[in-house]
């Protein structure tokens, strides 16, 4: 059998474009795959992250011998983060649930800098202990190339950090696994 060379194996997913939202897993039936996103959400650039950490590794000795007699590993934890930088109320029921965002309306009476009897409205969110499932597909800059993790499980928080930077939604999680954790796909070139 012929070696296979650095050059076949190529498949670099850089630049990343855009990062799509599926608000249920992706469903994978004899391999086939429909993608039906919900949003496009903007994502700050650089927060981007999908990580797996080390296995954790035991190693079984016996005596009178140095290297491993046997070895097993516990596969390490995933970790998925990004910031979302907007309240939008789309994000908001997206990251706490349609039931804990709520319409409400303000009045201003005797504010330092506002006009008294100008009226806001918005709304009201309830921060509850709520995680989302949902599909993350992550497009590179030439949109020919597709990263899906199928089944993650994400939590939210409101981060303001610096003075100049939005008030944002941090979303952080992990892989639930289900079977076709990572996808990886490629655009079809037609005449290929």
């Amino acid at each position: 059998m012929a070696i296979t060379k650095r050059t076949d194996l190529k498949l670099v997913v850089d630049d990343f474009n855009s990062l799509l939202i599926q608000k249920t897993p992706i469903k994978v039936t004899t391999n086939a795959i429909t993608i039906t996103p919900d949003y496009d959400m903007p994502v700050t650039v650089d927060t981007l992250q999908t990580s797996g950490a080390e296995p954790s590794l035991t190693h079984y000795k016996v005596i009178g011998m140095d290297t491993d007699w046997t070895s097993s590993a516990t596969a390490g934890d995933w970790t998925i983060s990004f910031t979302v930088p907007t309240l939008h109320t789309d994000v908001l029921k997206f990251a706490w649930g349609e039931d804990a965002v709520n319409s409400c309306t303000a009045s201003v009476e005797n504010a330092v800098g506002l006009v008294d009897g100008t009226t806001f409205t918005g709304v009201s969110v309830t921060f509850n202990k709520k995680h989302v499932i949902c599909s993350l597909v992550i497009v590179n800059g030439a949109k020919d190339k597709l990263v899906i993790i199928r089944q993650a499980k994400l939590w939210a928080n409101i981060l303001k950090d610096a003075n100049g930077d939005p008030y944002a939604v941090r979303f952080t999680g992990s892989i639930e696994s289900g079977g076709d954790d990572l996808i990886v796909l490629e655009k079809n070139v037609v005449g290929a």
